[in-house]
């Protein structure tokens, strides 16, 4: 079964304007926006699971852009969650430019295929410099949610 994107992303779990200014604040705000589905059992220990896993390499892929992962037992479904910064902030990214769009992706455990087809499928939406400037110049949760639906029709 293949995953759709936009079927991942809650419209509640999107933030077009990020405040967080550094690494570590991001990744609190960012389970703060997921955790607006509902669907997340405990915030700190989610949190935590993100450091940990940011801390063995950093999942800031270049080009501006940035997708934080993790399985945990926090979760039930997938969930992906979306986050922008326009100035943008130091990620660790591995061209060490600033990232701007931020792709939170939390799965369960159990889920270990899931999670990769989502990463994976991801990963080659945001090769298309047309679908990343769609979502940097979104002004709505409904245009990033269009964007991504326009992107699984193709």
């Amino acid at each position: 079964m293949t995953v759709n994107l936009s079927d991942l992303l809650n419209p509640a779990c999107i933030e077009l304007n990020l405040k967080s200014k550094k690494k570590p604040d991001v990744l609190k705000e960012l389970t703060a926006v997921i955790a607006r589905s509902g669907s997340i059992g405990d915030l700190d220990k989610l949190y935590e699971e993100l450091l940990k896993r940011e801390a063995l390499a950093s999942t800031g892929i270049g080009r501006g852009i940035a997708i934080p992962h993790c399985l945990t037992s926090q979760v039930k479904n997938t969930i992906m969650g979306f986050g922008r910064k326009l100035e943008g902030i130091k990620f660790d990214a591995v061209d060490d430019e600033p990232v701007t769009l931020f792709f939170l992706l939390v799965g369960p455990e159990r889920y270990q295929y899931r999670q990769l087809q989502a990463l994976s499928r991801l990963a080659r939406y945001l090769h298309d410099q047309k679908f990343c400037d769609e979502l940097l110049s979104a002004n709505s949760v409904e245009a990033v949610i269009d964007a991504f639906k326009r992107k699984e029709e193709v």
